[in-house]
């Protein structure tokens, strides 16, 4: 029998579907209260310095702990006071919990700046001179010498990233409701992934009730093996940090690297197992065949092709003996991978267009109909949603502030492309992620490095313009965020209240939070092993990038080929090609083809997960079971890490704070 052939929507529909097991609301309520707020702030503040050590430390924020404390401790309260806790009221309290613990992101460049500024690479490359004051303050300042972010030389970064930041509201609440009302409510695709995140406002929900059900118990669970792994993972470095010059690693942090051990059967490959096996979670969650066909492609590529092929005709030649995995990485990247990825991306956004294409026309067939019907822009009652022109009006005054803000900070790089990128590319490229969203739930279409290769085909030689913010943003992916707060019954206008209400405390404490920690040791440090891992091979990086036009003779510039963009171009469009004809799963294409170039050994906990689902939970517990717990069970994991890391990093810290005391 012939195999039936599928298309790519309902390939990832039927797989989405396995999660719907809510069924949609059709009745909306606020969420906003007094209570929400001051508990989404407590619980975000509280957590929000553990969260910036963990990123420093491990790479990993543990921002997905600090929703679910603030939903234990306001369900616990509710039960204890013989009242219920309304889902809407959960999913607000999950986003602005969120919110709070992710604040002092705002702030992370500034220390990235702060450090890269002084480098090697920036003197060698003679960058350092050369940042402008808006970005960071020069390299001889006090602020940087006394590592204080509360120093006036802050002043105008800080300020350009206040404005900056009342004109990002202003576009990322117009555009994507914008968008949103296009794909849904008018097109009504289905955002099949919308359901999985719908759920995790309502996991706990229901424990307010008088019994408790499945969801409480997988929770605890997911939870309790979460608290083991965070004191194992997180715990024990950071304690021994505090007494020890070089804190004890159970398993090194972030990776084990056998890169050296390999070299000589597979010159040129490289292989880093990641030993942050919470992702093993995510790999219960994620497709089987895209993992799978993953490590197979990544497999093939450090262990076939790098050593055999592309060593053995010279293409990669910058390699030699003795080369760790972060040197081997970047040699290899800047002979072939870098351009070859370049032609591997493009090839996304054809068969990106190729998809998309029929679906737009065929929704556009569509009559106009009543709400809820394809082809009506009619709104629900009571969803809170305000006119279309409204929110155009927002991005549109947003995105006209941000070019201006842009032009005053490189007044001499053509005011052309930034216009172009504003009014052109971004609603072209963010309407096309909208609609992939809706019907695939992922991004198929990225123009890969655009921004530097504007910048590089617009001649511009000085040095600010990498260092600006470009008017190049994408809204699509926000779409499904509306998508959510429909399913959860969520009226918009609270949840856009909730978020502008919290914001001024947020700025403020995110700025005395990465003061403090910055005081606490330098950044990097042997206290920060993920930053002072990747931290100098990304100055490196950026360096290249940034001198690319200096001489003609940059080594970013030699880097690009067009010889191997198009062999990425054809190899990529190839490979989907056979893929199609053999009526295979598209999921096989998506995952060799992100597999090519990778590191096997970043993937190894996200293969466990997938076969200990495969193979025995699906087994243990029945394929509609088990795709019910999932979501769950990894909210408790991720719960019970950033638990334990919390409190841990939260001894060091103190202990810290107490010897840095010149008292």
């Amino acid at each position: 029998m012939a195999r039936k052939r599928i298309s790519q929507a309902e390939e990832w529909q039927a797989w989405a579907k396995r999660y719907d097991i809510d069924g949609g609301v059709r009745t909306f309520e606020s969420g906003l209260s007094l209570k929400v707020i001051l508990g989404a702030l407590f619980v975000g503040l509280l957590m929000m310095p553990g969260s910036i050590y963990m990123s420093l430390v491990s790479g990993q924020s543990g921002a997905g702990a600090a929703p679910w404390v603030a939903v234990i401790l306001f369900t616990e309260l509710a039960r204890r006071s013989f009242t219920t806790v309304k889902r809407q009221e959960l999913y607000i309290l999950l986003g602005l919990a969120s919110a709070a613990v992710g604040a002092g992101g705002r702030y992370s460049g500034y220390i990235w700046e702060a450090y890269f500024i002084q480098t090697p690479q920036a003197e060698a490359f003679e960058i350092a001179d050369k940042i402008p004051r808006w970005v960071v303050p020069p390299k001889d300042s006090i602020a940087i010498a006394q590592r204080s972010l509360l120093h006036p030389d802050w002043a105008l970064p800080i300020s350009v990233m206040l404005i900056n930041l009342v004109l990002s509201q202003l576009r990322w609440i117009g555009g994507p409701y914008v968008l949103f009302r296009l794909t849904a409510d008018l097109e009504r695709l289905p955002f099949p992934m919308a359901p999985v995140h719908a759920q995790g406002a309502t996991a706990l929900a229901e424990t307010t009730g008088k019994r408790e059900t499945w969801r409480w118990r997988v929770f605890s669970i997911g939870a309790m093996a979460g608290l083991f792994w965070g004191a194992l993972y997180i715990g024990i470095p950071s304690l021994t940090g505090v007494i020890m010059a070089k804190p004890i690693q159970i398993l090194p942090i972030p990776f084990i690297d056998f890169t050296r051990s390999i070299e000589g059967f597979a010159p040129t490959g490289v292989f880093a197992m990641v030993t942050d096996f919470g992702q093993m979670l995510t790999g219960f969650v994620m497709p089987f065949p895209v993992i799978i066909t993953q490590f197979v492609g990544a497999l093939f590529t450090q262990f076939i092709l790098n050593p055999q092929i592309l060593y053995r005709f010279e293409i990669l030649h910058s390699w030699h003996p003795g080369l760790d995995v972060r040197a081997t990485g970047l040699m290899n990247w800047l002979d072939f991978w870098f351009s070859f990825g370049l032609g591997k991306s493009f090839s996304f956004a054809i068969i990106g267009f190729a998809v998309s294409l029929p679906m737009l026309i065929k929704y556009k067939e569509a009559k106009r109909k009543e709400v809820g019907e394809r082809g009506s822009l009619r709104t629900p009652p009571g969803r809170g949603d305000f006119p279309i022109w409204v929110a155009g009006g927002m991005w549109l005054a947003g995105m006209i502030g941000f070019v201006y803000l842009v032009h005053w900070m490189v007044p001499h790089f053509p005011l052309l492309f930034l216009l172009g990128f504003a009014f052109l590319y971004t609603p072209l490229n963010s309407y096309i992620t909208a609609r992939t969203y809706g019907i695939l739930s992922r991004d198929l279409f990225e123009v890969p490095y655009i921004k530097e290769a504007t910048i590089i085909l617009s001649r511009y030689e000085e040095i600010d313009i990498w260092f600006a913010p470009f008017p190049m943003e994408d809204y699509g992916r926000g779409t499904q965020h509306w998508r959510v707060l429909e399913l959860t019954g969520t009226t918009f206008t609270s949840n856009i209240a909730a978020h502008l209400i919290t914001l001024p405390i947020l700025l403020i404490s995110g700025l005395l939070v990465w003061h403090f920690i910055w005081k606490l040791a330098p950044i990097p440090s042997s206290q920060y092993p993920f930053v002072q891992t990747w931290w100098p091979i990304w100055a490196t990086q950026r360096c290249l990038w940034i001198t690319s036009l200096r001489d003609g003779q940059s080594q970013m510039l030699q880097a690009i080929r067009g010889t191997y963009v198009a062999a990425g171009l054809g190899a990529s469009l190839a490979l989907y090609g056979l893929i199609w004809l053999a009526k295979l799963p598209s999921m096989w294409f998506y995952g060799l083809a992100g597999g090519i170039g990778a590191d096997p050994g970043s993937m190894i906990p996200l293969l466990l997960g997938a076969i200990v689902g495969r193979v025995y939970m699906i087994k243990r517990f029945g394929l509609k079971r088990w795709y019910m717990f999932n979501p769950v069970l990894a909210a408790g994991f991720s719960c019970g890490t950033g638990l334990a890391a919390m409190a841990i990093v939260s001894l060091a810290m103190v202990s810290k704070s107490v010897i840095v005391k010149p008292f």
